[in-house]
């Protein structure tokens, strides 16, 4: 009854920029018209007395399918250069740098625009690019990062291959190799399920990548059977999928694909009768459950932190954000990300004591850093290793189920 599914890879060639690696600060330079405007840099940076400069960039998807997670990602990305410089800029030896976003560019959710946003951004004379979101569009450029010795965080690409790339990059994010057996250990151990279906996008590589992960970890699990049933990720009719794991007998359904088609899938599930537990992975943060909100009881995913954590750090976060912004527009996992990928680069600068990426990465690998989802250590792939929050929904509302 088990199928398997291949992993699909949208690593597009681009031209590999020449740069210069330094070690002492960053070139200033001029916004993009792809990326943040003069304001938005005079407002995410206080002006103070500082020894030089340390330039960064970054990658979201300001436009497209993916856009509230692009305006998430840049605030985050720009409250913490705020904070930084407001807490003294970055400290190498003796002296005090501030750090400046050399320009933070526009992937418009597409992995042809990524490219050319990496390019955009490795134009620049900077120590690191944060970014992107979608696994596609960030598998669009580590290939030329790692060639051209630049230093790449992503803070919310899940794909397990981004960071078998090379050692200049890095995730802040879990990895679908950690992810995947997670979603598999939920169904059959907190949900006690034998009988699962799987119903993944087979175009999208986050999507095929997490479903095989799955795959993996239930095949060596004891008296579990389950089924594949794929789509892509343009369907907006999942009734075939549906009434075949009803048929086959499913307990669960796990659905690991982006927010933007998961109202849509669950209602057509609870429609169809299906009432048991639906699970998803961690691009499920940010789904809108308005009108649907009696169909998400029951439905979990995995996330990255829970935004509503009594917690010192979460507190501070939301209530920093909240006042630089003027509103929780934007406020999700993917803007904590940003955030804390910010914080932990600047981490890693000043106990390498350099500005130089060849430098900074393999002091990276060797930081530990208190996120907001919990202390994050380095795998010898720059994989971040770091707890698993559940989320659920109780009448339409966001809620915390636990740690797995």
């Amino acid at each position: 009854m088990k199928k398997k599914i291949r992993k699909t890879f949208a690593l597009l060639a681009t031209a590999v920029m020449g740069m210069v690696l330094f070690t002492g600060c960053g070139a200033a330079s001029s916004p993009s018209s792809s990326g943040e405007t003069a304001e938005k840099k005079e407002s995410a940076e206080d002006e103070g007395n500082f020894d030089g400069t340390v330039s960064i960039a970054g990658i979201a998807p300001l436009t497209g399918s993916f856009a509230s997670w692009g305006e998430g990602a840049e605030n985050g990305y720009n409250l913490a250069i705020k904070e930084v410089n407001a807490a003294g800029g970055v400290k190498i030896g003796d002296k005090s740098y501030k750090l400046e976003s050399a320009v933070f560019a526009d992937d418009k959710s597409d992995a042809t625009e990524a490219a050319s946003a990496y390019n955009n951004c490795s134009s620049y004379d900077v120590s690191a690019v944060i970014g992107s979101c979608s696994s596609s569009c960030t598998l669009s450029f580590v290939e030329t990062a790692q060639k051209s010795g630049m230093l790449v965080i992503t803070p919310y690409s899940t794909n397990a291959t981004i960071c078998k790339t090379g050692d200049y990059i890095f995730r802040e994010c879990f990895s679908d190799a950690n992810q995947g057996p997670t979603l598999a250990k939920m169904a059959t151990d907190e949900f006690k399920a034998t009988n699962i279906a799987i119903v993944a996008a087979e175009d999208s590589d986050y999507c095929a990548g997490l479903a095989e992960a799955m795959e993996g970890a239930l095949d060596s699990t004891d008296g579990v059977k389950y089924e594949h049933y794929g789509c892509v990720t343009t369907d907006t009719d999942y009734t075939a999928q549906i009434s075949k794991a009803i048929e086959q007998g499913a307990e669960v359904i796990i659905y690991p694909n982006n927010y933007d088609t998961v109202p849509n899938f669950v209602q057509q599930a609870r429609d169809a009768g299906f009432d048991g537990p639906i699970l998803g992975g961690d691009a499920w943060d940010g789904t809108d459950v308005t009108g649907y909100e009696d169909k998400f009881n029951n439905c979990y995913y995995l996330a990255h932190v829970d935004l509503s954590a009594d917690t010192e750090a979460v507190k501070n976060y939301v209530s920093a954000y909240k006042e630089e912004y003027g509103s929780d527009s934007g406020l999700n996992a993917v803007s904590s990300l940003y955030y804390d990928s910010i914080k932990m680069l600047v981490k890693a600068i000043e106990e390498a004591g350099s500005t130089d990426p060849s430098v900074i990465k393999d002091a990276l690998l060797k930081t530990t850093y208190e996120s907001m989802g919990g202390t994050i250590t380095y795998d010898e792939n720059g994989d971040a290793v770091k707890p698993f929050t559940v989320e659920t929904f109780e009448n339409g509302n966001l809620k915390y189920y636990g740690s797995f």
